[in-house]
């Protein structure tokens, strides 16, 4: 960890990256998640103004406000936090997380919590973009270091923050399914929790990027659950005779819809997510009996609250970074996706991740 806390150069870096598949039209790398040092070997952009503050004496504590912890991925992302901190525990001297349960009300108030508590930073995933913006502000103010990660935040009233760019994801993710229908054909859109700023901004993307020919019959929020999802796309089947396809941001919902599909004995469609390994297996066992299964990726890394961890700490040592930190998501497709998908580990894992089969195999015990 050495390379990346020395100075903001290491982060450059790692905008070179091993060669892997590729599907240059969208502007996204596909590096296989088999290597050691995955936060390492990822494409990260460093964006906006330096930020360099007066360098504070260690060790720190440091607070995490979780907007939710109802899936798979947010389980993992604490515990890649968790990990991380123990790797940094020379500097972290606590590492306090609270759990806002999706109520944004509830976060707000964590949020404010953890700043009268006097962490020296507070890093966080919002359940609302705008909801949390005064409480960072208020924080920041105070001299405490705010970053905030994974879903984007409302303005500039925080000292740091990174994750993959939603709005391009989505475009991307729009695109594919365009491509993969001909530009022609109905589909439903499938969400996250209701009012978040990933969903809006991937939504809006997708949205620029389809042909006058596809039809967007709704769009449903599923809360990133596999089980949800099914639950509102067994509504849509009834509710609509023909679906050619299926947006989704996160896999969970995607597999869900599937299987929502299967149960109606209606035939599997295109469909987008992310690196979510229950569709991955899913896909692998129907696609010789469903020719128009097809799928179009995009990775988000659950190692994200490890590098929110490495930034905040770097930025309280007075190392200089950038203002955003923008992640390039891997893309897994029909043609590449046996290079990601784990078989022999549960369906509720993310493949981008930093974790070990041991401490996956602890989380989905």
């Amino acid at each position: 960890m050495s390379d990346y806390r020395s100075s903001h150069s290491a982060l450059d870096r790692r905008t070179v990256l091993r060669a892997g598949v590729a599907l240059a039209a969208f502007g996204f790398s596909a590096p296989a998640f088999a290597a050691a040092n995955p936060i390492g070997n990822a494409k990260i952009e460093g964006e906006g103004p330096a930020v360099k503050l007066a360098p504070k004496s260690g060790p720190y504590r440091i607070g995490f406000s979780n907007g939710f912890s109802g899936n798979s991925w947010r389980a993992m992302c604490i515990a890649a936090v968790r990990a991380e901190a123990e790797l940094l525990k020379a500097d972290v001297k606590d590492l306090i997380i609270v759990d806002g349960q999706g109520d944004i009300n509830k976060q707000v108030n964590d949020l404010e919590t953890l700043a009268n508590q006097g962490v020296d930073a507070i890093l966080c995933i919002p359940n609302s973009g705008s909801a949390v913006v005064p409480a960072l502000r208020d924080a920041t103010r105070s001299g405490i270091v705010t970053v905030p990660f994974n879903l984007p935040v409302d303005g500039e009233a925080w000292t740091g923050y990174l994750g993959t760019d939603p709005e391009k994801k989505g475009r991307a993710l729009g695109a594919w399914l365009d491509k993969a229908l001909g530009g022609k054909g109905k589909i439903v859109a499938l969400g996250g929790i209701p009012g978040n700023s990933y969903t809006a901004a991937c939504w809006k993307g997708a949205q620029s990027a389809f042909s006058p020919g596809i039809e967007v019959l709704t769009f449903k929020d599923a809360n990133w659950e596999e089980d949800k999802a099914k639950v509102v796309m067994a509504d849509l089947i009834a509710a609509y005779p023909e679906i050619d396809g299926v947006w989704c941001d996160g896999a969970q919902d995607a597999a869900g819809a599937m299987k929502a599909l299967l149960a109606a004995n209606r035939p599997l469609v295109p469909v987008t997510g992310d690196d979510y390994n229950g569709l991955l297996k899913l896909f692998k066992a129907e696609k010789p009996k469903q020719p128009k299964f097809d799928i179009g990726l995009m990775s988000e890394p659950t190692w994200e609250s490890a590098l929110a961890l490495r930034t905040a700490v770097q930025i309280l040592k007075g190392d200089e970074v950038r203002k955003r930190q923008i992640i390039e998501p891997v893309l897994i497709t029909a043609a590449n996706y046996e290079k990601y998908i784990r078989p022999d580990l549960p369906d509720g894992v993310f493949t981008d991740t930093s974790l070990s089969d041991d401490e996956l195999k602890a989380i989905f015990k």
